[in-house]
């Protein structure tokens, strides 16, 4: 039976599918606007969904069965901005005010945590407790759990440090600052990061992209570079240079996060080049996205309700290796970028042989975990996936039940990931009923900031992935920089089931990239491509032009 290439726009949310018969590929001629209405009508739809999950109500109650998401059977708290920790929390009028007095608090199975929608809490990792909803009371904008440490739009924490002969403009931020992986300025622009490499003594210009892998990088030639100039290195409007220095070992390799970190968080001068101006009077808000683990190794049976987590330099909501957790109606933003490394080329790490800053968002090893109805968007690194990764030091087995459901994930370095490192296939460690159903994963990879090799919108890496009863489908891959489906080992006995899903890429960019000795590097043909997915119910729309500038309006 051939491949059904159904080229028409499937209705997601309302469970609806056009007419097979209407042919959206874009080949010319009278049928040339077709599949660009065809997108932005999905656009527009998209934008609708990111609206009802940014403002989704709290519907979490109390009741005496405990259901993730729904109810809770415990103790109710309050956390406000305006609240003391001398209270008793049991109320909005006697909130505690801070994350530190939630951490201290003997929280047990059952219990919620409701912070105040319109507030803010920076720079606290969240010790998550067995069994405990965290979520959010009141009226307005969900509450805010950031790592960036402070708002930088006061003109009083900017001093002008540098002015060039044509009008360059280079700042001082007021204090020393942890490594910063990108300036957020009003939520709408990126302030490009400037890398310097630490040589063990100071700071030298670097020769490369940020992740270099082992093979392309050398050290020798990385050591023979000049110190590093803040005034010729930033040599862009909107740049910004992190001299976070003050506890590099003089030892290469140097570990700053992940499993071979040593603990030590330097910190250092932050020069942000700005000619307009004072960035604290151009600038309502700047967020800052440093290294503070936010909701780190998320305890079994935990619910994250209707919460803002981000402006981070690193990953910001693991669940590792919890079970049963539960993570909806979230807005997770504006995360990574931090140098995690600075290599040798010969240390093993995560993704690169030169500096690695790489961060994504949410996922882990775990059963059972469900990430329903989220909005995920801006991140350094993959926006959501699952990992069996014994590789890294964790003794975890097969990963049953894990869910990524009605989520939106907007302009991340990639997608979302499915991801087994074991070279061979072991019965004993497989992915088992896990899906991936009515996501939305929009222009991955398609910002300037964003230089990771490869960005597909799903990602199957790692080895064969031995896995039984996952399915992908139901979900818009929608304009991905490199590919929107990256196979790297292909084996069709092991391959997800994918099923019904639509995907709208520019004709010139692949749909499939592989890397599988058995695959075709670059698939661009519709039904080829297809046929490898196994995707007999998929929708495939082809463009020709630049649709919205890769955003979402």
């Amino acid at each position: 039976m051939p491949v059904l290439l159904v080229l028409a726009v499937i209705l997601l949310l309302s469970g609806c599918t056009a007419d097979p018969g209407v042919g959206l590929r874009d080949e010319g001629g009278d049928n040339a606007a077709a599949p660009t209405a065809a997108a932005t009508a999905l656009l527009e739809e998209a934008v609708e969904r990111r609206e009802a999950i940014v403002n989704t109500t709290t519907e979490i109650v109390w009741s005496d069965t405990f259901t993730p998401g729904e109810t809770y059977t415990g103790t109710a708290y309050y956390v406000s901005n305006q609240g003391d920790d001398g209270n008793d929390g049991l109320s909005p009028e006697t909130a505690w005010a801070t994350l530190d007095r939630v951490n201290q608090a003997s929280l047990e199975y059952g219990d919620a945590v409701f912070f105040e929608r319109g507030g803010t809490w920076r720079n606290t990792t969240v010790e998550t407790k067995e069994g405990v909803t965290y979520s959010a009371y009141g009226e307005g904008a969900k509450p805010r759990i950031c790592a960036s440490p402070e708002n930088g739009g006061d003109s009083a924490l900017w001093s002008l440090w540098w002015e060039g002969e044509n009008g360059e403009k280079i700042w001082l931020y007021h204090r020393d600052m942890p490594d910063c992986g990108a300036m957020v300025l009003n939520e709408e622009i990126i302030a490009q990061k400037v890398l310097g490499y630490w040589s063990g003594k100071e700071f030298l210009h670097y020769t490369g992209p940020a992740n270099w892998t082992a093979e392309d990088f050398d050290l020798e030639e990385q050591l023979s570079q000049a110190p590093f100039d803040v005034t010729t290195e930033l040599t862009e409007n909107l740049t910004f240079f992190s001299k976070a220095d003050s506890t590099l070992p003089d030892t290469l390799p140097v570990f700053l996060t992940g499993w071979e970190r040593d603990g030590q968080t330097p910190v250092g001068e932050l020069y942000f080049r700005c000619d307009e101006g004072n960035p604290g009077e151009l600038y309502e808000s700047i967020e800052f996205q440093t290294q503070c683990p936010l909701f780190d190794n998320v305890a079994d049976g935990c619910v994250l309700d209707n919460l803002f987590v981000g402006f981070a330099g690193d990953g910001v909501m693991t669940v590792a290796e919890g079970d049963g957790v539960t993570v909806q109606n979230c807005e997770v933003g504006w995360v990574g970028g931090i140098v995690a490394v600075y290599n040798t080329g010969e240390a093993a790490t995560g993704y690169g042989g030169g500096i690695q800053r790489l961060a994504g968002a949410m996922g882990g090893g775990n059963h059972g975990t469900r990430y329903l109805n989220n909005y995920v968007h801006h991140m350094y690194h993959a926006g959501g996936g699952i990992e069996i990764f014994e590789k890294q030091g964790f003794e975890s087995g097969s990963v049953y039940g894990v869910q990524f459901v009605g989520n939106v994930f907007y302009q991340c370095a990639s997608g979302l990931t499915f991801f087994n490192w074991d070279e061979e296939p072991n019965p004993e460690r497989k992915f088992v009923d896990c899906i991936y159903e009515d996501n939305w994963v929009l222009f991955t990879g398609l910002e300037d900031w964003m230089d990771q090799s490869y960005s597909p919108a799903f990602s199957h890496e790692g080895g064969p992935n031995l896995q039984e009863g996952c399915a992908i489908r139901n979900n818009v891959f929608f304009v991905a920089r490199s590919a929107i489906v990256y196979i790297q080992e292909y084996v069709e006995e092991y391959f997800p089931d994918f099923e019904g899903n639509t995907y709208v890429q520019y004709a010139d960019i692949p749909l499939i990239h592989s890397d599988s000795e058995n695959l075709d590097m670059d698939y661009y043909d519709p039904q080829a491509a297809m046929e490898v997915l196994g995707d007999e119910s998929g929708t495939v729309i082809l463009l020709n032009e630049d649709i919205w500038s890769n955003r979402l309006e």
